[in-house]
């Protein structure tokens, strides 16, 4: 048997058990691999070898395994752990037919997985745009411009295009119908009461508050796509299935030529970046947006500099907001700075 023929599952279940489960980054890359060459059948084998892992939570598994989107990690990956920890593939001799037997499954099972990930694609893109109703519904009807945020009078900086709930307001989110639907006021307990327990896997749910400060998010053409809601105590939620790739918050955008344009993380950092120097700021949540983010503005202020402006993570191991801000910067070629501030 040549190490370039596709893996059976048998042999697949056992070349796992070479790999230590103990490394998150390693367990996702794994699982990703899994799904690509197998799709969900793989599950149980992923799953079986997770249970190595001191660490191991089945519902965690679940989750994550729903949560992994096929073509981002190849096989070769675990055949490389697993020969790395000790693992070796038997060898024998293999007929011609067998030969193009296990081809053929293997190109069978490549087949499935790309018609569900273009189904599951298909699905994400009508769920965005269910949950991008939703959210227009919100801040059209619900919503106000002016009101009060313990968080923002906590962080002393005011308010630019965000909103203020009028009332509490709940998205309720079901994949599974597709549809993403309003309760306003007591229908809000209503719905709570009315909730199975446990609660069903393709249903989810994204709650306003009085008192929450809440971030439209964007595409370059001003569709509004989702919100972010930030509770009094700092807490950063964010609906399922709400778009945020390419999506943000402008503050100041009213600027024709700007000498500087800002890139942010989050909202009190963007606020305060803009109050210092009068830049408009765009506000991505985290720095991986930051690279889906900055090109379009590049193009939308062409005469205009861009500055990233990354959190300072230095109780984080590799203090990644700087890290990454300054290695995005270097890849768009255009400036990196570190507010001396809390980060937000």
């Amino acid at each position: 048997m040549s190490q370039h023929d596709p893996l059976t599952y048998d042999e697949l279940r056992l070349a796992l058990q070479y790999i230590p489960a103990d490394d998150r980054k390693t367990w996702v890359n794994v699982g990703n691999a899994c799904k690509t060459e197998y799709g969900d059948d793989a599950f149980a084998a992923w799953d079986e070898w997770s249970q190595q892992a001191a660490s191991y939570k089945a519902a965690d598994a679940k989750s994550v395994w729903r949560s992994l989107t096929p073509g981002h990690v190849p096989l070769g990956t675990i055949i490389k752990l697993a020969q790395a920890g000790g693992w070796q593939r038997e060898r024998r001799e293999m007929s011609a037919e067998d030969r193009r037997r296990l081809k053929a499954e293997a190109e069978e099972r490549r087949r499935r997985v790309a018609a569900q990930v273009e189904a599951d694609q298909a699905k994400l893109e009508r769920m965005q745009q269910a949950v991008a109703g939703a959210c227009q519904r919100v801040l059209e009807q619900h919503l106000s411009p002016q009101g009060r945020s313990p968080y923002l009078d906590s962080k002393g900086v005011g308010a630019y295009g965000v909103m203020f709930p009028r009332r509490s307001v709940l998205i309720s989110i079901d994949s599974q119908r597709e549809r993403a639907d309003l309760w306003v006021g007591p229908e809000v307990r209503e719905w709570f009461r009315e909730l199975p327990k446990p609660r069903p896997d393709h249903l989810h749910m994204f709650q306003l508050r009085p008192g929450d400060l809440v971030v439209p998010l964007r595409g370059q053409d001003g569709t509004l796509w989702a919100l972010q809601t930030i509770n009094r105590h700092g807490t950063k939620l964010f609906p399922k299935f709400g778009r945020k790739a390419g999506c943000c918050h402008l503050i100041g955008s009213d600027q024709v030529s700007p000498e500087i344009v800002a890139v942010v993380e989050g909202y009190a950092t963007g606020a305060s970046v803009h109050e210092m120097t009068g830049w408009p700021v765009a506000v991505a949540l985290d720095v991986g947006n930051m690279a889906r983010v900055a090109p379009p503005l590049m193009t939308m202020y062409p005469r205009s500099r861009l500055i990233l402006c990354g959190d300072d993570d230095p109780d984080t191991e590799g203090n990644p907001g700087r890290t990454k801000t300054q290695e995005l910067a270097a890849e768009l070629g255009c400036a990196a700075a570190i507010p001396s501030m809390e980060a937000a």
